[in-house]
Protein backbone atom coordinates (compact mmCIF):
# COMPACT_ATOMS: atom_id res chain seq x y z
CA UNK A 1 0.00 0.00 0.00
CA UNK A 2 1.02 3.52 -1.03
CA UNK A 3 1.75 5.91 1.77
CA UNK A 4 0.90 9.64 2.20
CA UNK A 5 4.62 10.68 2.14
CA UNK A 6 7.11 13.53 0.90
CA UNK A 7 7.07 11.54 -2.03
CA UNK A 8 3.32 12.11 -2.98
CA UNK A 9 2.61 15.44 -1.03
CA UNK A 10 3.47 17.29 -4.74
CA UNK A 11 1.06 15.15 -6.51
CA UNK A 12 -1.55 15.81 -4.31
CA UNK A 13 -0.59 19.69 -4.21
CA UNK A 14 -0.93 19.44 -7.84
CA UNK A 15 -4.44 17.74 -7.64
CA UNK A 16 -5.60 20.54 -5.17
CA UNK A 17 -4.36 23.40 -7.52
CA UNK A 18 -6.28 21.56 -10.47
CA UNK A 19 -9.44 22.10 -8.52
CA UNK A 20 -8.83 25.70 -7.30
CA UNK A 21 -8.14 26.58 -11.09
CA UNK A 22 -11.31 24.43 -12.21
CA UNK A 23 -13.48 26.51 -9.17
CA UNK A 24 -11.94 29.77 -9.98
CA UNK A 25 -12.47 29.00 -13.89
CA UNK A 26 -16.81 28.15 -12.74
CA UNK A 27 -17.17 30.65 -10.14
CA UNK A 28 -14.67 34.02 -11.22
CA UNK A 29 -18.03 35.12 -13.30
CA UNK A 30 -19.91 35.63 -10.31
CA UNK A 31 -17.29 38.38 -9.56
CA UNK A 32 -17.24 40.61 -12.84
CA UNK A 33 -20.45 40.36 -14.05
CA UNK A 34 -20.60 44.04 -14.62
CA UNK A 35 -17.26 44.48 -15.85
CA UNK A 36 -18.16 41.47 -18.67
CA UNK A 37 -21.51 43.34 -19.33
CA UNK A 38 -19.46 46.60 -20.02
CA UNK A 39 -17.05 45.69 -22.08
CA UNK A 40 -19.24 44.47 -24.51
CA UNK A 41 -22.37 46.84 -24.22
CA UNK A 42 -24.76 44.03 -22.58
CA UNK A 43 -26.67 43.27 -19.75
CA UNK A 44 -25.94 41.71 -16.53
CA UNK A 45 -28.74 39.40 -16.95
CA UNK A 46 -27.72 38.66 -20.01
CA UNK A 47 -24.16 37.89 -19.09
CA UNK A 48 -25.18 35.78 -15.78
CA UNK A 49 -27.04 33.35 -18.19
CA UNK A 50 -23.45 32.57 -18.69
CA UNK A 51 -23.14 30.80 -15.35
CA UNK A 52 -26.70 28.71 -15.86
CA UNK A 53 -25.03 27.47 -19.41
CA UNK A 54 -21.95 26.63 -17.74
CA UNK A 55 -23.24 24.81 -15.72
CA UNK A 56 -25.99 22.86 -17.73
CA UNK A 57 -23.28 22.12 -20.38
CA UNK A 58 -20.69 21.15 -17.17
CA UNK A 59 -23.31 18.84 -16.16
CA UNK A 60 -24.38 17.18 -19.59
CA UNK A 61 -20.73 17.02 -20.21
CA UNK A 62 -19.56 15.55 -17.19
CA UNK A 63 -22.60 12.69 -17.83
CA UNK A 64 -21.65 12.08 -21.01
CA UNK A 65 -18.26 12.99 -22.22
CA UNK A 66 -16.72 11.23 -19.63
CA UNK A 67 -17.13 7.71 -20.40
CA UNK A 68 -16.73 8.75 -24.29
CA UNK A 69 -13.29 10.01 -23.69
CA UNK A 70 -11.94 7.35 -21.13
CA UNK A 71 -9.73 5.70 -23.52
CA UNK A 72 -7.84 8.88 -24.63
CA UNK A 73 -5.23 10.83 -22.76
CA UNK A 74 -6.82 12.69 -20.21
CA UNK A 75 -4.43 15.88 -20.43
CA UNK A 76 -5.66 16.41 -23.85
CA UNK A 77 -8.99 17.46 -21.96
CA UNK A 78 -6.55 20.02 -19.43
CA UNK A 79 -5.32 21.15 -22.92
CA UNK A 80 -9.11 22.01 -24.43
CA UNK A 81 -9.46 23.65 -20.94
CA UNK A 82 -6.87 26.05 -21.01
CA UNK A 83 -7.38 26.89 -24.51
CA UNK A 84 -11.04 27.76 -23.79
CA UNK A 85 -10.15 30.24 -21.15
CA UNK A 86 -8.16 31.69 -23.52
CA UNK A 87 -10.94 31.62 -26.59
CA UNK A 88 -12.79 33.38 -23.71
CA UNK A 89 -10.66 36.05 -22.75
CA UNK A 90 -10.18 37.32 -26.33
CA UNK A 91 -14.34 36.99 -26.73
CA UNK A 92 -15.56 40.16 -28.35
CA UNK A 93 -19.43 38.88 -29.15
CA UNK A 94 -21.88 37.72 -26.40
CA UNK A 95 -22.39 34.82 -28.83
CA UNK A 96 -18.15 34.00 -28.56
CA UNK A 97 -18.23 34.31 -25.17
CA UNK A 98 -21.16 31.51 -24.89
CA UNK A 99 -18.98 29.49 -27.00
CA UNK A 100 -16.04 29.65 -25.37
CA UNK A 101 -17.96 29.18 -21.87
CA UNK A 102 -19.34 26.22 -23.41
CA UNK A 103 -16.12 24.66 -24.10
CA UNK A 104 -14.91 25.17 -20.92
CA UNK A 105 -18.07 23.79 -19.45
CA UNK A 106 -17.57 20.47 -21.37
CA UNK A 107 -14.81 19.28 -19.73
CA UNK A 108 -14.32 20.74 -16.51
CA UNK A 109 -16.25 18.07 -15.04
CA UNK A 110 -14.19 15.34 -17.02
CA UNK A 111 -11.38 16.88 -15.46
CA UNK A 112 -12.38 16.94 -12.01
CA UNK A 113 -13.21 12.65 -12.21
CA UNK A 114 -9.86 12.76 -13.80
CA UNK A 115 -8.45 14.47 -10.36
CA UNK A 116 -10.30 11.84 -8.47
CA UNK A 117 -8.35 8.82 -10.69
CA UNK A 118 -5.31 10.18 -10.28
CA UNK A 119 -5.56 10.13 -6.48
CA UNK A 120 -5.60 6.39 -6.75
CA UNK A 121 -2.09 6.36 -8.60
CA UNK A 122 -0.58 8.41 -5.47
CA UNK A 123 -2.34 6.71 -2.43
CA UNK A 124 -3.91 3.39 -0.90
CA UNK A 125 -7.17 2.61 -0.51
CA UNK A 126 -6.97 4.28 3.38
CA UNK A 127 -5.45 7.25 2.67
CA UNK A 128 -7.42 8.28 -1.29
CA UNK A 129 -10.37 9.75 0.64
CA UNK A 130 -8.66 12.23 2.75
CA UNK A 131 -7.32 13.26 -0.58
CA UNK A 132 -10.53 13.13 -2.57
CA UNK A 133 -11.87 15.68 0.54
CA UNK A 134 -8.72 17.73 0.06
CA UNK A 135 -9.40 17.56 -3.98
CA UNK A 136 -12.70 19.07 -3.25
CA UNK A 137 -11.73 21.28 -0.81
CA UNK A 138 -9.66 23.31 -3.85
CA UNK A 139 -13.39 24.79 -4.70
CA UNK A 140 -13.95 26.56 -1.64
CA UNK A 141 -10.31 27.49 -1.78
CA UNK A 142 -11.26 28.95 -5.31
CA UNK A 143 -14.33 30.90 -3.72
CA UNK A 144 -11.87 32.15 -1.10
CA UNK A 145 -8.65 33.11 -2.98
CA UNK A 146 -9.15 32.52 -6.53
CA UNK A 147 -12.74 34.55 -7.47
CA UNK A 148 -11.78 37.34 -4.87
CA UNK A 149 -8.27 37.72 -6.82
CA UNK A 150 -10.13 37.21 -10.03
CA UNK A 151 -12.02 40.03 -8.91
CA UNK A 152 -9.19 42.33 -8.32
CA UNK A 153 -7.28 41.73 -11.04
CA UNK A 154 -10.20 42.67 -13.00
CA UNK A 155 -10.66 46.07 -11.14
CA UNK A 156 -7.13 46.25 -11.62
CA UNK A 157 -6.24 44.81 -15.57
CA UNK A 158 -9.13 43.82 -16.85
CA UNK A 159 -11.13 40.93 -16.76
CA UNK A 160 -9.42 39.79 -19.71
CA UNK A 161 -6.49 39.68 -18.04
CA UNK A 162 -7.64 37.91 -15.64
CA UNK A 163 -8.87 34.51 -17.65
CA UNK A 164 -5.28 34.71 -19.71
CA UNK A 165 -3.23 34.60 -16.17
CA UNK A 166 -5.56 31.99 -15.51
CA UNK A 167 -5.17 29.97 -18.85
CA UNK A 168 -1.40 30.74 -17.67
CA UNK A 169 -1.40 28.92 -14.61
CA UNK A 170 -3.57 26.15 -15.57
CA UNK A 171 -0.56 25.18 -18.28
CA UNK A 172 1.89 25.39 -15.43
CA UNK A 173 -0.27 22.68 -13.55
CA UNK A 174 -0.88 20.70 -16.44
CA UNK A 175 3.38 20.27 -16.87
CA UNK A 176 2.90 19.40 -13.09
CA UNK A 177 0.86 16.30 -13.32
CA UNK A 178 3.15 15.62 -16.39
CA UNK A 179 5.97 15.71 -14.11
CA UNK A 180 4.58 14.06 -10.96
CA UNK A 181 1.94 11.46 -12.43
CA UNK A 182 3.39 10.64 -16.14
CA UNK A 183 1.59 7.17 -16.21
CA UNK A 184 -1.67 8.73 -15.53
CA UNK A 185 -2.49 10.40 -18.88
CA UNK A 186 -4.17 7.32 -20.48
CA UNK A 187 -7.30 5.94 -19.38
CA UNK A 188 -9.36 2.92 -19.48
CA UNK A 189 -12.62 2.62 -21.24
CA UNK A 190 -15.57 2.89 -18.35
CA UNK A 191 -18.85 1.12 -17.90
CA UNK A 192 -20.61 3.77 -16.83
CA UNK A 193 -23.47 3.12 -19.24
CA UNK A 194 -23.97 -0.09 -17.92
CA UNK A 195 -24.76 1.68 -14.40
CA UNK A 196 -27.65 4.20 -15.23
CA UNK A 197 -30.20 1.24 -14.25
CA UNK A 198 -29.01 3.33 -10.50
CA UNK A 199 -31.14 6.26 -12.02
CA UNK A 200 -34.11 4.62 -11.72
CA UNK A 201 -34.12 4.15 -7.70
CA UNK A 202 -36.75 5.95 -6.28
CA UNK A 203 -33.61 7.00 -3.73
CA UNK A 204 -31.64 8.08 -6.30
CA UNK A 205 -34.60 10.24 -7.68
CA UNK A 206 -35.18 12.33 -4.86
CA UNK A 207 -32.04 12.56 -3.77
CA UNK A 208 -31.41 14.42 -7.02
CA UNK A 209 -34.59 16.50 -6.88
CA UNK A 210 -32.94 17.61 -3.02
CA UNK A 211 -29.29 18.92 -4.65
CA UNK A 212 -30.96 20.73 -7.46
CA UNK A 213 -33.19 22.23 -5.24
CA UNK A 214 -31.10 23.09 -2.85
CA UNK A 215 -28.15 24.44 -5.17
CA UNK A 216 -30.64 26.57 -7.49
CA UNK A 217 -32.44 28.23 -4.62
CA UNK A 218 -28.91 29.55 -2.99
CA UNK A 219 -27.94 30.45 -6.89
CA UNK A 220 -30.65 32.40 -7.56
CA UNK A 221 -29.11 34.77 -4.96
CA UNK A 222 -25.51 33.89 -5.69
CA UNK A 223 -25.30 35.07 -9.27
CA UNK A 224 -26.23 38.62 -8.86
CA UNK A 225 -23.52 38.47 -5.43
CA UNK A 226 -21.53 41.48 -6.75
CA UNK A 227 -24.34 43.63 -8.31
CA UNK A 228 -26.16 43.61 -5.16
CA UNK A 229 -23.48 44.80 -3.13
CA UNK A 230 -23.08 46.76 -6.09
CA UNK A 231 -26.44 48.20 -6.68
CA UNK A 232 -28.31 47.92 -3.25
CA UNK A 233 -25.76 47.90 -0.49
CA UNK A 234 -23.45 50.31 -2.15
CA UNK A 235 -20.14 48.84 -1.46
CA UNK A 236 -17.17 50.49 -3.03
CA UNK A 237 -15.78 48.82 -5.40
CA UNK A 238 -12.21 48.16 -3.86
CA UNK A 239 -14.20 46.54 -0.85
CA UNK A 240 -15.98 44.21 -2.97
CA UNK A 241 -12.79 41.21 -3.25
CA UNK A 242 -12.61 41.62 0.34
CA UNK A 243 -16.25 40.69 0.69
CA UNK A 244 -16.41 37.88 -1.63
CA UNK A 245 -13.27 36.59 0.41
CA UNK A 246 -15.43 36.87 4.20
CA UNK A 247 -18.08 35.03 1.88
CA UNK A 248 -15.66 32.20 0.54
CA UNK A 249 -15.24 31.41 4.47
CA UNK A 250 -18.26 31.19 5.11
CA UNK A 251 -18.71 28.24 2.65
CA UNK A 252 -15.69 26.38 4.11
CA UNK A 253 -17.05 26.74 7.17
CA UNK A 254 -20.00 24.98 5.44
CA UNK A 255 -18.08 22.73 4.01
CA UNK A 256 -17.03 21.70 7.47
CA UNK A 257 -20.55 21.66 9.25
CA UNK A 258 -21.76 19.20 6.48
CA UNK A 259 -19.18 16.58 7.05
CA UNK A 260 -20.67 16.88 10.40
CA UNK A 261 -24.18 16.64 9.61
CA UNK A 262 -23.16 13.48 7.58
CA UNK A 263 -21.82 11.87 10.68
CA UNK A 264 -24.65 12.86 12.83
CA UNK A 265 -27.72 12.23 11.20
CA UNK A 266 -27.75 12.90 7.77
CA UNK A 267 -30.63 13.31 5.32
CA UNK A 268 -32.45 13.37 8.52
CA UNK A 269 -31.72 16.42 9.79
CA UNK A 270 -31.39 18.19 6.44
CA UNK A 271 -34.85 19.31 6.48
CA UNK A 272 -34.34 21.93 9.20
CA UNK A 273 -31.35 23.27 7.61
CA UNK A 274 -32.88 24.06 3.75
CA UNK A 275 -36.15 26.03 6.07
CA UNK A 276 -33.26 27.46 7.82
CA UNK A 277 -32.01 28.46 4.35
CA UNK A 278 -35.20 29.56 2.62
CA UNK A 279 -35.82 31.50 6.16
CA UNK A 280 -32.60 33.95 5.76
CA UNK A 281 -32.97 33.96 2.01
CA UNK A 282 -36.41 35.56 1.90
CA UNK A 283 -35.11 37.94 4.56
CA UNK A 284 -32.59 38.89 1.99
CA UNK A 285 -35.61 41.17 0.73
CA UNK A 286 -35.99 42.80 3.99
CA UNK A 287 -32.14 43.35 5.31
CA UNK A 288 -31.28 44.65 1.71
CA UNK A 289 -31.51 48.17 2.22
CA UNK A 290 -29.97 48.18 5.36
CA UNK A 291 -26.19 47.52 4.57
CA UNK A 292 -24.76 45.86 7.73
CA UNK A 293 -28.02 43.82 8.57
CA UNK A 294 -27.97 42.27 4.85
CA UNK A 295 -24.09 41.55 4.96
CA UNK A 296 -24.35 39.29 7.98
CA UNK A 297 -27.59 37.87 5.96
CA UNK A 298 -25.36 37.11 3.18
CA UNK A 299 -22.92 35.56 5.22
CA UNK A 300 -25.48 33.25 7.21
CA UNK A 301 -26.59 32.01 3.60
CA UNK A 302 -22.76 31.23 2.75
CA UNK A 303 -22.28 29.11 5.61
CA UNK A 304 -25.94 27.10 4.80
CA UNK A 305 -25.08 26.98 1.36
CA UNK A 306 -23.01 23.26 1.59
CA UNK A 307 -24.40 21.44 3.74
CA UNK A 308 -25.97 19.05 2.15
CA UNK A 309 -22.67 17.86 0.29
CA UNK A 310 -21.62 15.74 2.37
CA UNK A 311 -25.09 13.95 3.34
CA UNK A 312 -26.31 13.64 0.13
CA UNK A 313 -22.90 12.14 -1.15
CA UNK A 314 -23.34 9.71 1.22
CA UNK A 315 -26.73 8.76 0.40
CA UNK A 316 -26.17 8.20 -2.72
CA UNK A 317 -23.37 6.24 -1.92
CA UNK A 318 -25.15 4.06 0.34
CA UNK A 319 -28.08 3.82 -1.57
CA UNK A 320 -25.19 1.91 -4.68
CA UNK A 321 -23.89 -0.24 -1.97
CA UNK A 322 -27.30 -1.05 -0.86
CA UNK A 323 -29.32 -1.64 -4.24
CA UNK A 324 -26.95 -1.64 -7.14
CA UNK A 325 -23.11 -2.17 -5.81
CA UNK A 326 -21.61 -2.39 -9.30
CA UNK A 327 -22.98 1.49 -10.05
CA UNK A 328 -21.07 3.44 -6.43
CA UNK A 329 -18.44 5.26 -9.11
CA UNK A 330 -21.26 6.54 -10.74
CA UNK A 331 -23.53 7.28 -7.66
CA UNK A 332 -20.19 9.31 -6.83
CA UNK A 333 -20.61 11.34 -9.62
CA UNK A 334 -24.40 12.16 -8.87
CA UNK A 335 -23.89 15.34 -6.54
CA UNK A 336 -21.88 17.05 -9.07
CA UNK A 337 -24.23 16.70 -11.76
CA UNK A 338 -27.08 17.18 -10.08
CA UNK A 339 -25.36 20.48 -8.05
CA UNK A 340 -24.80 22.14 -11.49
CA UNK A 341 -28.48 21.16 -13.17
CA UNK A 342 -29.16 23.16 -9.74
CA UNK A 343 -26.92 26.06 -10.50
CA UNK A 344 -27.94 26.29 -13.81
CA UNK A 345 -31.63 26.49 -13.35
CA UNK A 346 -31.39 29.10 -10.31
CA UNK A 347 -28.85 31.30 -12.04
CA UNK A 348 -31.65 30.91 -15.13
CA UNK A 349 -34.43 31.80 -12.25
CA UNK A 350 -32.17 34.73 -11.27
CA UNK A 351 -31.98 36.47 -15.12
CA UNK A 352 -35.63 35.90 -15.02
CA UNK A 353 -36.65 37.62 -11.96
CA UNK A 354 -33.95 40.13 -12.99
CA UNK A 355 -35.48 40.83 -16.52
CA UNK A 356 -38.76 40.91 -15.25
CA UNK A 357 -39.38 42.27 -11.45
CA UNK A 358 -36.14 43.55 -9.66
CA UNK A 359 -33.20 42.10 -8.20
CA UNK A 360 -34.24 42.61 -4.61
CA UNK A 361 -36.38 39.86 -4.85
CA UNK A 362 -33.78 37.15 -5.76
CA UNK A 363 -34.09 36.20 -2.18
CA UNK A 364 -37.76 35.60 -2.20
CA UNK A 365 -37.72 33.15 -5.11
CA UNK A 366 -34.32 31.58 -3.57
CA UNK A 367 -36.46 30.40 -0.79
CA UNK A 368 -39.21 29.13 -2.30
CA UNK A 369 -36.88 26.85 -4.08
CA UNK A 370 -35.76 25.92 -0.98
CA UNK A 371 -38.73 24.61 0.50
CA UNK A 372 -39.00 22.78 -2.76
CA UNK A 373 -35.52 21.04 -1.12
CA UNK A 374 -37.41 20.61 1.87
CA UNK A 375 -40.61 18.60 0.34
CA UNK A 376 -37.94 16.12 -1.54
CA UNK A 377 -36.21 15.66 1.80
CA UNK A 378 -39.43 14.63 3.87
CA UNK A 379 -40.74 12.54 0.85
CA UNK A 380 -37.56 10.63 1.16
CA UNK A 381 -37.44 10.14 4.67
CA UNK A 382 -40.83 8.51 4.14
CA UNK A 383 -39.74 5.92 1.28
Amino acid sequence: MKNFDSFSLLPVITLILLSVVLGTSEFIIIGILPDIALSINSSIAMIGNLVSIFALVYAIGTFIITPATSSLNRYYLIIIFIIGNVLFALADSYLFLILARMLIAVVSGVILAISMTFSAEIAGPAIQPKIISWIFSGFSMAAVFGVPTGTFITHLLGWRTAFLLLSFISLIILLMLIFYLPNTGSGQKSNILRQLGLLKKPHIQLGIMIVICGAASTYVFYTYLTPILQKYLFIPERYISLILIGFGVSTIISNFLSGHIALTGGMRRMPLFFLIQALFLSTLFLTIKIPTLCLINIFIIGTVMYLQNSPTQLHFLNTAVREKPEAINFSASLVPISFNIGIALGSACGSLVVIYSSMQYVGLWGAAIACGAVFFNLKLLKT
